[in-house]
């Protein structure tokens, strides 16, 4: 919010300012002037030492609508708080959140749950009970926050998923240190999976795996080999580690290694930093994949050393990783590129923003314009299907003839891939309704094209179901279809039906299997719908009052009728 706030994305200018003030709570105190940054103002309230209290003020600007006043009014000073705080969190290395109880634990002297320790005895300036802001503290935070505000959105959005990522790190050092540590070295792999430029080769294959690999392709032709090690390149997140390496010590210079008191503590040397950095990536691995403990050097502070050394390997500390992480992360900003202006729809990044999918009436009888857009008109169908045979209110059956003139218009020329969608579409909207409500030539059109049935598919699945026409296929075939259905259902070219319908189809399913006497599979499907459908007490029933002799008839188990009414 706070680089959409500049205005810097609107097209059309400013067209509305609010003056929005909040309240942020610190370990800073502030002196007589309030710190003015491009993101805000902060200002002091009083000196007193229980007082964690400051003023967070800004002017919102909203952009000016095309016509009209628009609909927003203000986002409120909620979000800006709480981007702002994560900015000067890091920024000033100091604790400043929106929630005074945070604050509180956060600057406790009190072991916390991570360790016997409290998080101000692992970082040195960050948790102390006073930060007496100097100018020169204040100047640099507002040129942090200038550049950081100036980068262009990808730049930016990158930083600050950073930056909050790193503040995340150093707030868990409260209650797990393994999470701590995992999310300052995540803070810079971030920024170099996106911007690091890495061209992988060869070489940076896991030797576990290159060595079998060149082996097997030893007798192949080299155009061969060369072909097959860039397959496995494309797909290949090929040593990280290296590249987390390689993005740190290409944003620290020389200053890094002399910017340094020897009151801090012992700072890790030039010659030691690639070994720690390896040993920071191997921790963070060992902790996200294997939830491995910390090294004991690391978990029980002596000082604020910046390094430790574990099996006589450097490794860096919460101090000198933190360090490290602000400096880099800094470093990126700086250089990263600057603009003025720039055209990008942040629409959709504003807070209180929510995606969500419009319902299916909406949308569903739309004009159709291309073949492979029926599997989506066919799910909304399934919807509303559902919908109304649930008795759900307001369900109603949207009019889909209009768009069914496109699929007759359509079908001829459709690929073999989208005729069944198509059929399966047009075939059971015009069998659910009554036959006065029929396409006038629905028959002439299952005679023309009923063979996009011939083969089992998906789509032919689900309308056979709902048509009850699905026995008709051979047993294995109807099984083969159940379980790709199910395989695929995630991807893109799956069928989302709805859930109710993934019970319906397990259940025809069941039946098949009963009248065949096969009830060791029955059983198995009764399962798989009582599993698809999760709380359904019609299919707990069922499953629990399991019965070889009982037909099994879908819509009376997941359509019963409605009570009759006294």
């Amino acid at each position: 919010m706070l680089q959409i706030n500049t205005g810097k994305l609107f097209a059309r200018g400013v067209g509305r300012t609010n003056r929005l003030r909040g309240v942020l709570y610190s370990n800073l105190y502030l002196r007589d002037e309030p710190i003015v940054t491009a993101a805000g103002t902060l200002l002091g309230t009083n000196s007193l030492r229980e007082n964690l209290a400051l003023i967070y003020e800004l002017d919102e600007r909203i952009e000016e609508e095309p016509v009209g006043p628009g609909v927003l009014v203000s986002h409120g000073i909620e979000p800006f708080l709480v981007d702002f705080s994560a900015v000067a969190s890091f920024g000033f290395d100091a604790v400043v959140s929106p929630e005074a109880a945070l604050v509180d634990r956060l600057l406790s002297a009190k072991p916390s749950l991570a360790s016997y320790a409290p998080p101000r005895d692992f970082l040195k300036r960050t948790f102390k009970d006073q930060i007496w802001l100097t100018p020169e503290d204040s100047a640099k935070f507002v040129s942090l926050v200038r550049d950081l505000l100036a980068l262009d959105r990808r730049r930016f959005l990158a930083a600050m998923r950073a930056i909050r990522t790193y503040v995340a790190g150093v707030h868990r050092l409260l209650d797990d240190l393994g999470v701590a540590y995992t999310l300052m070295v995540s803070a810079i792999e971030s920024l170099a999976q996106d911007f690091d430029g890495y061209q992988s080769g060869w070489d940076d294959v896991d030797e576990r795996k290159r060595k079998p690999v060149d082996v097997a392709l030893s007798r192949a032709s080299a155009r061969t080999g060369q072909r097959v090690r860039e397959a496995i390149l494309s797909a290949e997140h090929v040593l990280l580690s290296r590249r987390y390496r390689a993005f740190v010590t290409a944003h620290l210079d020389k200053s890094y290694f002399r910017n340094f008191s020897i009151e801090d503590g012992t700072p890790v040397a030039a010659y030691e930093l690639d070994e720690a950095l390896r040993q920071a990536y191997a921790l963070r691995s060992r902790y996200l994949h294997n939830l491995r403990v910390l090294p004991d050097s690391l978990t029980h502070p002596f000082g604020h050393w910046e390094v430790t050394y574990v099996d006589r390997k450097a490794v860096l500390t919460f101090q000198g990783l933190a360090r490290l992480t602000r400096t880099v992360i800094k470093e990126f900003i700086a250089r990263g590129q600057k603009v003025e202006f720039e055209e990008y729809n942040y629409r959709h990044e504003q807070a209180g923003i929510r995606l969500m999918e419009m319902a299916s009436q909406y949308w569903v009888g739309k004009p159709l314009q291309r073949a492979d857009h029926a599997k989506i008109r066919l799910e909304g169908l399934l919807s509303q299907l559902v919908g109304v045979m649930s008795n759900d209110k307001d369900a109603q059956l949207t009019d889909l003839r209009p768009m069914l003139s496109d699929v007759e218009r359509m079908m001829a020329k459709a690929s073999a891939r989208n005729k069944p969608a198509m059929f399966a579409l047009y075939v059971l909207f015009n069998l659910v309704v009554s036959s006065d409500l029929r396409m006038p030539g629905f028959d002439a059109f299952v005679e023309k094209h009923h063979t996009a049935f011939d083969a089992p598919s998906i789509e032919g699945l689900v309308a056979l179901t709902f048509l009850d026409k699905v026995g008709e296929w051979p047993l294995e075939a109807h099984r083969q279809q159940i379980d790709q259905y199910f395989e695929v259902r995630a991807t893109p070219k799956g069928l989302h039906a709805p859930r109710t319908v993934d019970a319906a189809m397990c259940l025809a399913l069941a039946e098949r299997y009963r009248e065949a006497r096969e009830y060791d599979q029955m059983r198995a499907m009764v399962s798989n719908a009582v599993e698809s459908l999760p709380g359904n007490a019609a299919l707990l029933e069922l499953e629990r009052a399991f019965r070889e002799d009982a037909p099994i008839t879908w819509r009376t188990v997941l359509f019963p009728p409605p009570p009759p009414s006294s």
